[in-house]
């Protein structure tokens, strides 16, 4: 058993990672860190569980050991757990984690660390090839652990759903548009569109007169700073080869839409690829179906049967039926057609971002890297 503390334990994912842990068979939370604010408070003090002023997040429910776990400060952080999980925001993850690093692994969701040459960027069953890059990241910082970061959430479901079909028949080109649940942009995100609808009351939205940002409730919002790069990015480094201590990312072009819509949960994509190779609808479909990870090959705890779930209905995959197939842990694909372009094939898919887009799926890259022998 691997004792783990959780880097910024108060916020939204900080609480997902408490609920993927629970009764963890490899993993046991032994300490908890966030902002000065919290420093020194029980975790149920620190959210004011239990009251009306609550920020705890979830229907599920932590249990009375965490409740009353005391929470540490992020300038006081020790090396007396395994490694850590970290759930920081962006800004303040580059500094802290990488002061973690020095000494013990970090498995973070924060974008801080996705980007640098040295960087294992991992997204479980589709880049595990990638690994040696911590001993490369090691030798490069000096350091006796390492970071490695998650995927964006947007481009989780559409580089999970790439893998097979790259692996098969070859990618020439990909277009993404994607319609993005309001969580993904955050707790404040979310208290913001349930304010919206309790003032919109029974009535359906009607046009506005006069525009107000971050309107979520009855609209469509066409722009998400940095995610459209972020997606770009990420997808072929992530296809991408190891090769003399350096990741080369894929060659096949992408160009993407990022879009945020009032569902609360779940990423939806629609995408149209050109492949290399000729092939058929029921093609695409079975490579899908039979494509297994090394999660799965290892029979990791969280890992679902299958990576890829392939649904015939012609409306689906939907968020609201859909995202927690396999508990959240799947790319969801559905509505695959031949388009009238040569060797082209369009497609939805869909992943949940707080789940497999988060803690959940940082769990799973955890469970790869024990297994293996990184942590």
């Amino acid at each position: 058993m691997r004792s783990v503390a959780i880097l910024g334990a108060t916020g939204e994912v900080g609480q997902k990672f408490i609920l993927s842990l629970k009764d963890h068979p490899w993993f046991r939370i032994e300490e908890l860190y966030a902002s000065a604010r919290s420093a020194g408070k029980s975790y149920a003090e620190a959210l004011n569980y239990g009251k009306e002023t609550s920020r705890w997040f979830y229907k599920e429910q932590p249990g009375r050991e965490i409740l009353e776990m005391e929470v540490r400060s992020l300038e006081e952080i020790g090396n007396r757990v395994s490694f850590f999980f970290s759930a920081l925001p962006s800004e303040v993850a580059l500094e802290v984690e990488g002061r973690v690093a020095r000494e013990k692994p970090v498995i973070s969701t924060a974008s801080a660390y996705r980007y640098f040459e040295d960087s294992f960027t991992y997204l479980p069953s589709v880049n595990e090839s990638h690994a040696p890059m911590i001993e490369e990241q090691r030798r490069r910082r000096g350091w006796k652990g390492f970071v490695v970061p998650q995927p964006n959430c947007t481009t989780i479901g559409l580089a999970l759903s790439l893998k097979p079909l790259y692996d098969a028949f070859g990618l020439e080109g990909v277009i993404m548009a994607s319609m993005q649940a309001v969580s993904g942009a955050g707790y404040e995100a979310v208290s913001r569109w349930a304010e919206q609808r309790k003032k919109q009351g029974g009535s359906l939205p009607e046009p506005l007169d006069e525009y107000s940002p971050l309107t979520f409730e009855g609209n469509v919002i066409p722009y998400i700073k940095g995610e459209e790069e972020k997606v770009r990015k990420e997808t072929v480094r992530l296809l991408g080869r190891l090769e003399g201590g350096r990741i080369q990312p894929a060659s096949f072009k992408i160009a993407c839409k990022c879009n945020r819509v009032p569902v609360l949960e779940g990423h939806t994509e629609s995408v149209f690829v050109t492949l290399s190779k000729e092939a058929k609808v029921e093609e695409l479909k079975e490579c899908w179906r039979n494509f297994e990870g090394e999660p799965q090959r290892l029979r990791l705890p969280s890992a679902p049967p299958r990576p890829i779930v392939v649904v015939e209905e012609v409306d689906r995959p939907q968020p609201r039926f859909d995202c927690l197939r396999e508990r959240g842990m799947v790319a969801v694909v559905g509505g695959v057609e031949a388009t009238a372009f040569e060797r082209c094939f369009q497609y939805t898919v869909l992943s949940h971002n707080t789940e497999l887009g988060a803690a959940r799926g940082a769990v799973l890259a955890a469970e790869y890297l024990y297994k293996v022998g990184y942590l």
